[in-house]
């Protein structure tokens, strides 16, 4: 059974609300507790999370030749399921979540282990987040309220930063000097993501009506909601029709077309048609929308110059579980369109919550950018580069073990980077 639904019509891909024009039949402004819960005092920031950018965009700046470097390879009290990347004085470190909560930092320098430190116990489920301040990084706690298996953003502003996530009823909570709601409906492991200008997108209004259950349950958003944390309040928030549902936990953010404005990529799904594509202005219009090859779903995974000649392109992974088939999708002129493809690639186990599957940057400093990403039985990392009329493997990592955690990476001080995963047995890290 489903949570309450807060709004109830709108019609398909339009927006239902802009700040001050009501339309949602109560009251926009947002909901502050009379007698809140402090707020924990939040570690500044810089913050870091299981991907490189706030955005949810899974590309990484920088360029260093790791083709054949061998990895920095360890072991962790438990099973590695989340990798957080984040800078150190020398080198890098790499937070790691196991299945059971145990948490522990590595610092990577100069081809060992230079240091170790073992974390607070963290929930499982809930991706970690690091806040990497002035003093020592550490990881953020999670708030008594906070809705299962949700994630946490954080954003700085007026002085301050706030926490953003989804509580137990599907409120987004705004929390900062004081605590605030805003009732989004929200299903129970949602993610905001960074717009880049100080709002914030999240989806919203959960629905049972799609079946599905790729990514953990049955529950999916079938809004898009963008926010302004320092209000706080609702800008846009975007409702689809029935049958019509978001199929995902995070929106990406990234400016697909050139044209220096960002936009949402999403993907939208029904029983009857299946997966496809969706990208949205922050005013929560529909720009395009990709092809749809019946039942099945399409896995976002980065926008990054991927194209031969440094054109932006979408990489995302047609039925993971199925079909696995690698899509690179251009924007141009309003329309979304496939442009090349690569087969053989799992960048999603069914049923799990983590969909940081890939990672993109210039892997082998060719000045290409390579998407990092499994092969169908996830034992090793593919590099996939565009070429001038397709895309192709260009070459591999062996894992010894299937893929148990997100892929992820870090900028260095030398323009450099980082790039990381684990099995079951070790958490490898590559680094040059």
């Amino acid at each position: 059974m489903t949570r309450r639904r807060t709004v109830l019509t709108a019609s398909t891909g339009t927006l239902l609300w802009l700040a001050g024009c009501g339309g949602r039949g109560s009251d926009p402004t947002p909901t502050v507790e009379s007698n809140p819960t402090p707020a924990t005092d939040i570690p500044s920031g810089p913050y870091w999370y299981t991907h490189p950018q706030s955005t949810g965009n899974r590309f990484l700046s920088g360029a260093t030749d790791l083709r054949n470097t061998e990895p920095i390879r360890f072991a962790v009290d438990g099973r590695p399921v989340w990798l957080v990347a984040h800078p150190a004085p020398r080198g890098s470190y790499w937070t790691v979540v196991t299945a059971e909560g145990t948490a522990t930092r590595f610092q990577v320098y100069d081809g060992a282990i230079s240091d170790e430190t073992r974390l607070p116990q963290q929930i499982p489920g809930r991706p970690p987040v690091v806040a990497d301040g002035d003093t020592e990084p550490e990881l953020l706690d999670h708030p008594s309220i906070m809705s299962q298996n949700a994630g946490q953003m954080m954003t700085s502003g007026e002085g301050m930063s706030r926490r953003l996530f989804v509580a137990e009823n599907g409120d987004l909570v705004v929390d900062g000097d004081d605590r605030s709601r805003l009732p989004i409906d929200a299903p129970p492991d949602i993610r905001p993501a960074a717009i880049g200008d100080g709002t914030y997108v999240v989806y919203g209004d959960v629905t049972g009506r799609y079946g599905h259950g790729a990514l953990g349950d049955t529950l999916e958003p079938s809004s898009l909601v963008v926010v302004d944390p320092t209000g706080p309040e609702v800008v846009a928030r975007t409702v689809l029709d029935a049958p019509l549902v978001f199929e995902g936990l995070q929106p990406l953010v990234a400016d697909l077309d050139g044209d220096g404005e960002p936009e949402i990529v999403t993907t939208i799904a029904d029983s009857e048609n299946g997966a496809r594509i969706a990208i949205y202005s922050p005013a929560g219009e529909r720009i395009a929308t990709g092809p749809v090859y019946g039942p099945g779903w399409r896995h976002q995974l980065t926008v990054a110059p991927f194209g031969p000649d440094g054109t932006t392109e979408l990489a995302a992974v047609l039925k993971p579980h199925v079909t696995h088939t690698l899509e690179y999708y251009r924007l141009e002129d309003g329309d979304l369109n496939v442009r090349a493809t690569v087969d053989g690639v799992s960048s999603h186990t069914y049923g799990s919550r983590n969909l940081d599957g890939g990672v993109a940057a210039d892997l082998d400093d060719d000045g290409t950018v390579e998407l990092l990403v499994p092969t169908t039985d996830r034992r090793r990392l593919v590099a996939v580069v565009r070429t001038s009329s397709d895309a192709q493997i260009q070459w591999e990592w062996e894992l010894d073990d299937q893929l148990t955690s997100n892929l992820t990476g870090v900028g260095l001080d030398d323009s450099g980077v980082a790039v990381g995963a684990a099995t079951a047995e070790d958490v490898f890290v590559w680094s040059a």
